[in-house]
């Protein structure tokens, strides 16, 4: 296997994850003053659609370690 082309792909996954992450920070910080949950529904999709694609990512990571251990 390539070792260098498992890192250049793990650090650019690691890299989009941390972005992610910290857009899912801001939107979890962001202040909703008692607004009910159905008029929030755009920010819990935009919550949700962060969470599965660090989700995603994490299971990709995974799968790509086990491969570079075989």
């Amino acid at each position: 296997m390539n070792k260098r082309t498992i890192k250049s792909v793990e650090r650019r996954m690691l890299k989009t994850m941390m972005e992610d992450e910290k857009e899912l920070r801001i939107l979890l910080e962001t202040e909703t003053g008692g607004v009910p949950d159905r008029q929030l529904d755009g920010l819990m999709v935009k919550i949700e659609q962060l969470l599965g694609r660090i989700m995603v990512n994490q299971n990709k990571l995974m799968l790509l370690q086990d491969i570079n251990e075989e």
